[in-house]
Parts: C-alpha cells; structure tokens; sequence
C-alpha cells in the first residue's frame, strides 16, 4: 500500500497545508522531484524552521523579557515562565539544596536547571534571570531540533510527517515555559531506536526520559503492549532492562548529590488539583476534594489507560499501532491526573507525527491549546485585579472545551493512522495491503 499524497507532499494532499505554502511560494509543483535529498534534508529544513517558532515564543514573551517574571505582571501579559525560576538558586551545591529544582521537579530536569544556574553569571536579579532565559532558550532550540530530527528519523519514508513537531502553533507559547523539551526528545529518541530494532538504547533513553517528564511512563506500557502482542518477549525484556538501568543511574546520581529522587513524588501526592485537570472545575465550584483522593483518581486512570490499551491490542481483526495507542493512553492518563500544565501539549506533539495526523486536526486543537494558554492566565492573575480577571464560571468552560479536545485529537489519530502503510514505530509490522476500491478500513476504535 503506497503512502497517500497527503503523507509525501503534504501541500498537494492537504488543503491547510497547501494554503499555509502560499507564504512561500505555493503547494510544491508537479515535476518537482520528490524525496531525492532524503529525509535528514527535510529534517536539517523543518529543524532551522523550529527555530523560528521558538523565536516567536520569545518574542510572545518580550515583556517579561525586557521588565522580569514578577507576578501578577508576567501573568497579565500571558509570559510567564518557570525557566528564571532556576536562577534564583545559589550558586554551587547540588538541585536538592533549599530553593533546587530537585524538590519538585524529575531528577534530569532538575540538574539540567541547576546547569544553567552554574553556567549564569551575576549581576543584578534582573540581569541573572534574563541571561538565565536566554540560556535555557537556546537549549530548548536545540531539543526541539532535537526532537524533530528523530522524528524524521522514524517516519523516514514520509519525512515531512516531522513537521508536526517542527512547525506546530503550540511551540509559540509552551516551548519556553518550561524544560519539558527535555524528556520529549529523550522519548523520541527512545521511539526512534525502538523503530531501528535496538532495544537496549531504546530502553535506556526512554528511561532517562521518565527521568525527565513522567509521562514516557505510557510510552513505555504501550511498547510492552505492542510486543505481547506481537510475541516480541526478547526484546522487550532487554527495552525495560535499559529503561530499569537508567532510573537507577539517575536515582544514585540524585542520592550522590544529597538529594531525594522521590522528592517530587511525594509532593505530587500530597498536592490538591491544580490548574488544567477536568476536576480543577470542582474547586472552582469550592467543592473541596482531598489531595489524597485525587491522587487515587490519578492512579486508577493509568489502570484504566493500561485496560484500555489492553483491549486495543487484542482486537482480533485490527492491528493497533503504537503511536494512536501510546496517545490515547496518555490522554486518559491526562484527563484523570490532577493537573495539566500548558507545556502538556507538547508531549503529544512526536505522537501526532507518527500518527500522521490531517493538518486541519492538528491546528483545530492547537487553536482550543493556545486559547487556553491565554484564558488560564487571565484567570491565575484573578486575584490582583478581580475587575478584568477570567470568571470562574468561564474558565471552568475553557476547561472542559480543552478536555473535549485532547479526547478529539486522540480520536483523530486512529483515523489518519489508516493511511500509514506500515506501522512506523513497529520493526516487526508487515505493510498494510491495500484496501478494495471504494473502501476504507474500520474505524480501529468502533
């Protein structure tokens, strides 16, 4: 089954995309050579063009640039960002020290942040945290970059895919929030060697990913899912014999360092629901939910994202492919967690590639994402000025209209995923045969 046009040449196949071309120069033309340079020429392109996207965030974020993140300032012009948050450490010591990083963020994430914080230099408040924000917006051009190329890598046969990454709206405003960028590319990697048959370097940076971000944790059951299935047992003992050996390499690195890996943990199950989470609506009703029941919700959800990905798998006359199967997991997982930060939609950005999500898709959720990024600000900055604040009542709609779109773009993913003609990140799939004329494949989740 050859790949659709809309795979190969995205701006002759899809309408947005080929609209979104007219900016430079029109859909591609008809005796264009198609795929003569590769796929790592479409990833060296989209990865230059990443670049602009992060620049953009940093301009979105040019006020608190120019004036620093004090709050309620930082949230009424929507630039708010944890990066400067690490340059109020001190210097020297270790991410677990008072005020570290490691208290509450991933062991990885948090010696990334203590890093740059070696690396800045002084000066005044606002000097370190500007220097301390350019640093950190540099290496998330280079994740990003990162996690483009390795996306490419996996979908090499429709390279352009990658583009979902590369030139998703959503970088605009989350990529510089945070260092999450950090644990996607090391996923996608993860990804990537697990495509190219090498279990080990498979479970070893996906490992260092959930070391990084929790959430690979899904990636990880969704490829234990897949290679039961597939009676792949071999090597996907030898994936969670790296991934085991990389946790364990970053907790001793933690405890060599005076610090506690299960630091962030503990604080996680100790915390009440929090900005993002559908349940976030019932303290903004004040109906006061424990932290503690909120965590066993939490927990029952990735039971029921693991029985959910069961019942996928095991479908007799369907074959579930990993990426629609590793998102809908994380998506049910998201949706029952306490909170859901803005950067979360990032973690989906490698999946959607894979899945080789329509366009339309993509940008009608990045569209609810960004409206959201805007309205949850308005609404965290209530308190110093209840006059122009978001109402409860309307975040609480934002809310749940971004939940309908995570469950809309998981949904989306089974479909487009059609198209594929071999699953990309399955080395043991066959290619899909070509279906009759007339006739498209079931719907995988129907």
């Amino acid at each position: 089954m050859p790949a659709p046009t809309r795979l190969t040449v995205p701006s002759r196949g899809e309408t947005t995309a080929a609209l979104a071309t007219e900016v430079i120069g029109g859909p591609v033309g008809r005796f264009a050579a198609i795929g003569r340079r590769g796929w790592t020429y479409v990833a060296a392109l989209l990865s230059a063009l990443a670049s602009v996207f992060v620049a953009l965030g940093v301009l979105q974020k040019n006020h608190c640039v120019r004036e620093g993140w004090g709050s309620p300032g930082s949230l009424w012009r929507e630039c708010y960002s944890d990066l400067p948050v690490g340059a109020t450490a001190v210097h020297g010591g270790s991410p677990w020290d008072t005020g570290g990083l490691g208290h509450n963020q991933p062991v990885l994430t948090a010696v990334l942040g203590w890093l740059v914080n070696q690396i800045t230099p002084g000066g005044s408040a606002l000097a370190v945290q500007q220097v301390y924000f350019a640093i950190g917006a540099a290496i998330i051009v280079l994740l990003v970059a990162a996690t483009t190329l390795a996306t490419a890598s996996i979908v090499r046969g429709t390279p352009w895919l990658a583009a979902h990454v590369a030139l998703s709206p959503v970088l605009v405003t989350a990529a510089l929030v945070s260092f999450d960028m950090l644990g996607v590319a090391l996923a996608t990697f993860g990804l990537a060697c697990w495509a190219r048959r090498r279990p080990v370097a498979a479970g070893v940076l996906l490992g260092a990913a959930v070391m990084a971000r929790t959430y690979p944790l899904v990636i990880i059951a969704a490829i234990v899912l897949i290679a039961v299935r597939d009676k792949q047992l071999r090597p996907m003992a030898r994936m969670l014999g790296g991934a085991a050996a990389a946790v364990a390499v970053c907790c001793a690195l933690a405890v060599l360092m005076g610090g506690n890996p299960l630091d962030p943990y503990r604080t996680w199950w100790d915390q009440k629901g929090s900005y993002g989470a559908p349940s976030y609506v019932l303290t903004i009703a004040h109906v006061s939910v424990p932290g503690d029941a909120l965590s066993i919700i939490a927990v029952l959800g990735w039971v029921i994202a693991i029985l959910l990905g069961l019942y996928l798998t095991g479908r007799p006359k369907e074959r579930t492919q990993l990426a629609p199967l590793a998102l809908t997991m994380l998506v049910v997982v998201l949706l029952t967690g306490k909170s859901m930060s803005v950067q979360t939609c990032l973690w989906l950005l490698p999946l959607l590639a894979v899945s080789a999500i329509r366009w339309r898709d993509h940008l009608v959720w990045a569209g609810v994402e960004i409206t959201y990024f805007v309205m949850v600000w308005l609404y965290i900055a209530g308190p110093s000025n209840p006059g122009k604040a978001m109402p409860g009542a309307a975040f609480s709609f934002f809310l749940i209209v971004r939940a309908i779109a995570y469950v809309g773009i998981a949904w989306a993913s089974w479909e487009s995923s059609e198209d594929l003609p071999r699953d990309p990140l399955d080395p043991y799939a066959e290619p899909r045969p070509a279906p009759a004329a007339g006739r498209r494949f079931p719907h995988p989740v129907t």
